[in-house]
Formats: C-alpha cells, structure tokens, sequence
C-alpha cells in the first residue's frame, strides 16, 4: 500500500505552515528508523526567484521539516539541505538570496552544493538506453532524503513536482544539454537517487499565475505524489512523458494509492488551482523564440542555451 496525504494550511503565517508540515507528516506516519544519523532536505532552488512567485522552494516549509525531524529523531541527527547548481543559477547565491543561509544559521543545519565534493558517476539504464550521470556522493550515502518539491507547471515538460526534483540534483550544473532527452535522465536520476519522503510545496503555486493556495502534499513514494499533484493542477499524469516512463520502469506505484484528504479534498483543490492553456503557452513561447533567433541572425549575437530550452534547472 502507498499512501498520499493532501492536507491544506490554515493560514499563511510561519505557525502556520509549520502546523501543516507536522499534520502531513504525522498522517504519513512514515517509519523513521531511531539509529537515522543523517537526513537531508533537496529544496526546489531552480533560481533566483523568491518563494512568493511560487517558482521556489518556502523556506518556511523546510523549517518545519527541521522541527519534525529533531522531534522525532531527536537533536543529534546531522541535517543538511542540499540543493545543485543550474544551468542559469549557483547554489552558494540561492542559498544566501532565498533565505537558506539564514534559515541554516538559526536552525543549526549544513547546507550543501551537491555539484561540489566528491563526483561520482553512475550508470543506469532506462527503457534500453544506457545513461551516466555525475551524483554527489553524499546523496548515496544518506539516511534520510526529504524532497520538497514546488506544485507548478513548466514549459519544457507540462509539470514539475518530485520526480523532477530529483533530476534537479544532478551535480552538473549545465543541465539544458540533458534536455533532449529528459524523460529518460529524469527517470535514471530517479533510479539513482531514491526519495524516502516528498512534501510537496503548494503553499504559493505556480500556475497561471502565483496564488496563495496552502496546500501540503506528502508521500513515501514520488511517482503517486506526483500523480496526485497533477490531478491538483487539472492535469492527467498519463500525458506527461517522464511519468509515464517511472511507471513503467517501476520507479514507484500508483495501484496501491491510498490519498488521505484532511481537511481539504483533492477535487476542491483542483477546482482552486490557478490553470493555464498549456498549449498556448508554449506556443507562445515557440513565437517568441522565433523571433529572438531572428534577432540573432541580423544582430549576429547569440541566444543563450539556458534561454532556448526554458527550464532553468
């Protein structure tokens, strides 16, 4: 049995969220093993933008992670919140822009680049194809890893959430040259790098536009998390590529899902999430690409790789 907890904030304030991480946590009820030494937290930092656009990780969400955690593990577990370089970001300024830094100074935790240290490279193969990825050491070597992905849509792949998340944690930073084949390194990263717990971050999503929307959603696997965040955006997990795909390589399940709903229902969120015309969106964005590389062409200037495949993680 896999379990899915959709649970909603009752406001908007630091208390608050932290009541909620506790109630998605605890209805979870995951299994914390008491010899845990080490858990680390992988925040979505996919750039610069501050969590109120919905775009990045709340800092607030991850603080009362750290307080479950010290209060179900005790204040000797070791805590780190780890996040990787990206294409058009560099973790050490997100951590200080975004309030990490502070965030790690008053709760006593480390924080970590996982595109520095110790680089390994490591093979995996998904439907037939053989891939190799460079991973910080430390995430092989962990206890505990928490993903705390951002509920929001993306241009390049329709939606990131957990799965996603992971492939964030990639150590290269240029990630745009995996983009050709981004189902395919999502699914090995996740291969690679199993989560242990996701909450999902939906306090500000990204949809159409960033809305205060309050919602918590927590699992102990990332492909039924990420089926429910979906169906919470108004989209069908089966037209997204890479999930299909973790379906199929058996990344987690979706069979067996049990979603508590506490206080709020799924359908209710749904009806609340701030949707988009995927379609149009992106042939907006195809419009004015167009219209850059024309630019280019007379101006002979370069369009920036970063900016022609979107995503900046």
């Amino acid at each position: 049995m896999v379990q899915v907890v959709l649970t909603k904030s009752p406001g908007f304030s630091e208390d608050a969220i932290r009541e909620t991480v506790f109630r998605a946590m605890d209805l979870l009820n995951y299994n914390l093993k008491s010899d845990t030494d080490s858990v680390i937290i992988k925040p979505n930092l996919c750039y610069y933008w501050d969590y109120s656009t919905g775009e990045t990780t709340d800092p607030r969400i991850v603080s009362g992670i750290i307080d479950w955690i010290r209060g179900s593990l005790g204040d000797d577990v070791h805590i780190y919140i780890a996040e990787a370089d990206a294409s058009a970001m560099r973790t050490k300024y997100a951590f200080k822009m975004l309030g990490y830094e502070k965030l790690g100074l008053e709760k006593k935790v480390k924080l970590a680049n996982l595109s520095e240290g110790e680089i390994v490279e490591k093979e995996v193969v998904v439907a037939g194809r053989k891939l190799v990825l460079p991973v910080n050491k430390t995430l092989l070597e962990k206890s505990i890893l928490i993903s705390v992905p951002k509920l929001k849509y993306n241009r390049t792949v329709g939606f990131t959430c957990a799965l996603k998340n992971i492939f964030g944690a990639i150590s290269k930073p240029y990630k745009y040259a995996y983009h050709k084949k981004l189902a395919h390194v999502i699914v090995a990263m996740n291969k690679i790098v199993r989560t242990n717990i996701v909450l999902v971050d939906g306090i500000i999503v990204s949809g159409k536009t960033p809305k205060k929307l309050g919602v918590a959603i927590a699992g102990d696997d990332a492909v039924a998390c990420d089926f429910v965040a979906a169906k919470a955006a108004g989209l069908e997990p089966n037209r997204i590529e890479y999930w299909k795909l973790a379906v199929k390589e058996k990344i987690g399940d979706v069979n067996s899902l049990v979603l508590i709903e506490n206080p709020v229902k799924l359908s209710e969120i749904r009806k609340e999430f701030p949707k988009q015309n995927y379609l149009l969106q992106k042939w907006l964005w195809r419009l004015q690409l167009k219209a850059l590389r024309t630019y280019a062409r007379f101006a002979r200037d370069i369009i920036p790789p970063v900016l022609q495949e979107d995503n900046l993680s």
